[in-house]
């Protein structure tokens, strides 16, 4: 049986908050929309990973009583909305850092409401890019599975939201991997915490669990715990435990069902030890394990413009900017806690339109972690709220292209919304 064809100005690849934006942006333009979900809702890491938190909202402020926004755009009119419906607002972590908390279901929800609200756009979950082909240098095709289905999409435009630059690697674009960069997470939910453990911190879990380490009756691995802010004041605490990075020698399939498992398995033993040795778990229930762990780095571009370390530290600014970052660069390697490397308080850097484009290809976007960058810049450019940024910038441009405009045209537009100005 052939397989249905569909026709459509943009694809979007990939419904995580880079996909979200760019569906949006690209069906805001009047362009037919297609949006590919390899779940049944929307989010991507932001909900299968419960990340909890959103940041590169908001520019660091030692001094600065309130929240300052870094831009303007679709992330604040995004995070608005998640604040209305979650009642939840911006927070202030550590050393001026802002983010906002969130519950991952109210994540989805405004996901499904802003994407559904949106003419044009065609969502289909279920859905995983399976094939592509190109010729002259684009994309003319892709061939996915729809709920076990095969489906071919005729695009005149590609966003690559996947988180994995899947999309444009199937079509020849070269990429790196950059599994190895950072260490990936799990986040579980406890319930029947002491409240003020969160107020207090995990300095007291921390110190059992290095004498649990020492003593061999816990791995080594069980020291990276962390809490995720803006938890535990009701008795439920989200907690992340961070593994170790890739195995540059291990494929990277591989080395992702090696940790969900490894994961997994750590959290029982984990959780017994805490209720057994620590006052404030006495009680603890596990309530809930993030269906999917949390890696904070994969695949990206090698593209026509490459996001550098000293362009982040040094909070450059770019004719075509299109999305704008304030996270400091904040690796999760080998150590316990986060390597930062922080720039100038209320400030941000740029990111060029062309840190967005393949090489090799001439009508694929890309948008979130798999953009092209440096290690250090990515550390920065991966987190939710500038991926946000760079999937409506992606968007936009790749609606542009669609309709026979120029990626001039694209930029002053993109720099227009992210000032306010439309």
């Amino acid at each position: 049986m052939a397989a249905p064809q569909l026709n459509c100005d943009v694809l979007v690849i990939g419904g995580g908050a880079a996909g979200i934006a760019a569906a949006v942006a690209a069906g805001r333009t009047g362009a037919k929309t297609i949006l590919l979900e390899r779940y049944g809702f929307l989010g991507g890491l932001a909900t299968t990973a419960q990340v909890g938190t959103i940041c590169g909202l908001y520019l660091r402020d030692t001094a600065g009583a309130e929240a300052t926004p870094v831009s303007g755009g679709f992330a604040q009119e995004f995070a608005s909305r998640l604040q209305q419906v979650g009642g939840t607002k911006p927070l202030c972590v550590d050393r001026g850092l802002w983010v906002l908390p969130y519950s991952p279901p109210d994540f989805a929800r405004v996901a499904d409401a802003v994407v559904g609200e949106t003419k044009n756009v065609q969502l289909v979950l279920h859905a995983t890019v399976a094939e592509t082909r190109a010729e002259n240098s684009k994309i003319i095709s892709v061939r996915a599975l729809a709920w076990n289905e095969p489906v071919e999409i005729f695009p005149q435009a590609i966003v690559d939201s996947t988180g994995e630059a899947t999309a444009a690697a199937l079509a020849g674009a070269n990429s790196e991997n950059g599994a190895t960069d950072q260490a990936p997470a799990l986040v579980f939910v406890l319930e029947n915490i002491d409240p003020g453990l969160a107020q207090r911190g995990l300095l007291e879990v921390r110190r059992e669990l290095r004498r649990a380490v020492e003593s061999g009756t816990l791995p080594a691995v069980c020291e990276r715990l962390a809490l995720v802010p803006g938890t535990g004041t009701n008795g439920r605490l989200a907690l992340k435990l961070s593994l170790l990075p890739a195995n540059p020698d291990c494929a990277l399939w591989q080395q992702v069902t090696n940790w969900e498992r490894e994961s997994r398995a750590l959290l029982a033993p984990l959780h017994r030890f805490l209720v057994e040795n620590v006052a404030a778990f006495r009680n603890a229930r596990l309530d809930s394990i993030a269906p999917q762990l949390g890696v904070r780095s994969g695949r990206r571009i090698l593209g026509r413009a490459r996001l550098a370390d000293e362009a982040v530290l040094k909070v450059q600014k770019f004719p075509q900017g299109i999305a704008r970052g304030c996270w400091p660069m904040e690796r999760w390697g080998n150590s316990p806690r986060p390597e930062m490397n922080y720039f100038a308080e209320r400030d941000f850097y740029d990111i060029p339109l062309d840190c967005l484009r393949p090489v090799e290809l001439k009508n694929v976007f890309v948008a979130g972690r798999c953009l092209s960058a440096e290690t250090g810049a990515m550390t920065s450019a991966r987190v939710i709220g500038t991926a946000l940024a760079t999937g409506w910038a992606a968007g936009t441009a790749a609606a542009f292209q669609a309709a026979g405009k120029s990626s001039d045209e694209a930029v002053t537009t993109i720099r227009e919304h992210l000032s306010g100005q439309t």
